[in-house]
């Protein structure tokens, strides 16, 4: 058996007797929505996802390198709006030739799910929503004032 003539399963579960034989293995694969669509919801959506891995195999261990990389819905942590943005994370694993079953898709699920952030921004130059109006800065001009509010200022009141 040869690269050439092995064909990739979608659920990237592999035999370890066929990667045994093979040596090493090469491929790229777009994963279909199911294996990836309940990892993040809303404000992380991931909207695509692409694996490029590289498997090679000694007696003892099977060695996974590879990334995920693809498309995400995001929602910006200042204006709220919504934006598409696209990520890569890489991943390597060691695993046993012990095994019957190469199970790389629960590496794959593992990584999509470190692209989860705390705080988007749809561009760094972001104005965010009045604090007054809650209108979107980027959007729309508001004349709103600020006021200087301190949540200390009621501790001045009370000066001895």
């Amino acid at each position: 058996m040869n690269n050439a003539d092995y064909e990739v399963p979608q659920d990237l579960k592999f035999s370890t007797l066929d990667l045994t034989r093979l040596e090493n293995l090469d491929f790229t694969l777009k994963l279909d929505k199911k294996y990836y669509e309940n990892i993040l919801e809303k404000p992380n959506k991931i909207t695509s996802a692409v694996v490029s891995c590289s498997i090679t195999v000694n007696q003892k261990d099977i060695f996974v390198n590879g990334s995920v990389s693809g498309g995400r819905e995001l929602q910006c942590g200042r204006c709220l709006d919504f934006f598409k943005d696209e990520f890569k994370e890489n991943f390597n694993e060691i695993l046993s030739t012990k095994e019957e079953i190469i199970d790389i898709m629960n590496i794959v699920r593992e990584t999509l799910a470190l692209t989860d952030g705390i705080r988007f921004l749809c561009k760094e130059t972001c104005k965010g929503l009045c604090d007054v109006c809650g209108v979107n800065k980027n959007k729309e001009k508001c004349d709103c004032v600020k006021e200087n509010f301190s949540p200390f200022a009621a501790l001045k009141k009370d000066k001895i």
